[in-house]
């Protein structure tokens, strides 16, 4: 059996993941701020890569979590597994049944919270349409993402698996396809958002970063992606506009191509590096607990529930958001996974 060597199994915890799922969570949360213009370049070239980000250690943290368990049904067998062997062992309920209950055990409450105010306020919603749709709020598609990525990434894993250069430009030009026919059929905006097949090709790159960490992108392919990237990030704050990409369009395809050699570099100097004391905690608990404060901020905003404080000068509404957004969020983290130890613990004794 093939022993691959995964930079990933170099320490028991990748703080770094942790950190880079905080900061990303903390640009969300200012990014859903109401701002007079959104096309500053601080936007442009930070704020709004928290999403993509996200996509990419998505596909790390899947890519290893999928590995170890390819890697440990092979043990038991004592022989490598066919794909299709793979494919049946990532597709079964042992497989993905934990990984539904993680995404759906701290939506549920909140798509229960959703439905309560908007009770209150005489609106009408069903809760499976609630649930379906990813509830209400700023970033609420981010939730279907999840689930059609639990469908969809036994694929993409044994496409990347075997073939990390060609499975990469593969899937971009999957993505680059969805995109013209997204351009030429008239596919409507809200459905759009709605679909994994935007992110495709983050998503296969978090693969390649954990699965194939000796098979760099050459340092001139990097320049060259993040030249593209740049460039129609800059030519977009100038006004111009693609027939292609019209949903969307500060985060799409071409964006892919900044966005990735930025992480790469994040990766290579910042991986292994552990931030001590308390900010490095800090930064820890918001990064485990970004999920939660995720789902928070969207019932947050949504339903205004800052009241005053969204009449403030930028600064203070600022801070107060993420303080408030965020402290709750870590909160419901913890109760989470209190009741979750909990009934796993009486389930183990029954």
């Amino acid at each position: 059996m093939e022993n691959r060597h995964n930079i990933a199994t170099m320490c028991k915890r990748i703080y770094f993941l942790d950190y880079m799922k905080a900061i990303c969570v903390l640009m969300v949360i200012i990014t859903h701020i109401e701002w007079s213009n959104k096309n500053q370049p601080i936007f442009l070239f930070v704020i709004n890569m928290a999403v993509p980000i996200f996509m990419i250690i998505s596909g790390f943290n899947f890519e290893m979590s999928y590995h170890r368990r390819i890697e440990k049904a092979e043990a038991a067998m004592g022989q490598e597994a066919s794909k299709l062997q793979q494919l049946g062992i990532l597709y079964s309920k042992e497989n993905l049944f934990p990984r539904i209950r993680r995404f759906a055990a701290p939506f549920i409450p909140i798509c229960i919270v959703e439905l309560i105010l908007k009770a209150l306020d005489h609106v009408q919603v069903s809760l499976p349409r609630l649930f379906l749709l990813g509830g209400f709020g700023p970033g609420s598609y981010y939730v279907p993402l999840m689930f059609e990525l639990l469908a969809i990434f036994p694929v993409i894993y044994i496409i990347m698996k075997e073939h990390p250069y060609a499975g990469l430009c593969f899937i971009g030009v999957l993505q680059l396809i969805y995109e013209i026919w997204v351009a030429m059929s008239g596919f409507e905006k809200y459905w759009y958002r709605l679909l994994i097949f935007r992110y495709l090709l983050l998503i296969a790159f978090g693969c390649m970063l954990y699965l194939h960490p000796e098979k760099r992108l050459h340092k001139r392919t990097l320049l060259a992606m993040f030249l593209i990237g740049a460039e129609y990030l800059i030519l977009y704050h100038c006004g111009v506009r693609y027939a292609i990409f019209r949903y969307w369009s500060p985060t799409v395809l071409p964006t892919d191509f900044y966005i990735i050699p930025v992480v790469v570099i994040l990766f290579r100097l910042f991986y292994h590096k552990q931030i001590p004391g308390l900010w490095g905690k800090l930064l820890e608990t918001i990064g485990k607990a970004s999920y939660h404060i995720f789902l928070v901020q969207m019932v947050y905003y949504h339903f205004d529930l800052g009241g005053p404080i969204m009449e403030m000068d930028w600064p203070i509404q600022l801070v107060l958001n993420v303080l408030i957004t965020v402290s709750v969020g870590v909160g419901y983290y913890h109760l989470e996974s209190h009741i979750r130890k909990l009934i796993q613990s009486k389930g183990a004794t029954a």
